[in-house]
């Protein structure tokens, strides 16, 4: 599967798109990257988790980022950039339009960037399908 970014109102970064063709390279079903922080930056600030769901056409779904909270409370979500439904929504709060969300975005994509070239994170790639179970 090779990455389509047609559906997408900016561009992504080509470091972004080589982090994601290196995990879906290889698949042929909608898909979802599960990002964590690997063992050895545990705790270590900066890296937050992420799932990023891709469709069997290649095309980005949403990315999810979420705040790395303590073990007792979970992970909370810090953004959800939905491309499809073209909303964002921050801390799980109210849903706002895609459009003039770009810089946050591209915040998002910088740190993430920065943290996978680090090898802050644990990627594992799951079935579309295992995500929507948890959702129900």
């Amino acid at each position: 599967m090779f990455l389509n970014t047609n559906n997408l109102p900016w561009l992504i970064s080509k470091e972004l798109r080589t982090i994601l063709h290196a995990h879906i390279s290889d698949r042929f079903t909608a898909c979802v990257l599960t990002c964590q922080s690997s063992s050895h930056f545990a705790g270590a600030g900066g890296h937050s988790p992420a799932e990023i769901a891709i469709d069997t056409d290649g095309t980005i779904i949403f990315i999810t980022s979420f705040i790395d909270t303590d073990v007792s409370s979970g992970v909370r979500e810090q953004a959800c950039f939905d491309f499809v439904a073209r909303e964002v929504r921050y801390d799980g709060k109210e849903r706002v339009p895609l459009e003039g969300e770009q810089e946050r975005y591209q915040e998002w994509e910088n740190a993430f960037v920065a943290s996978s070239l680090a090898g802050a994170y644990r990627v594992t790639v799951s079935p579309i399908l295992e995500l929507e179970e948890r959702c129900v």
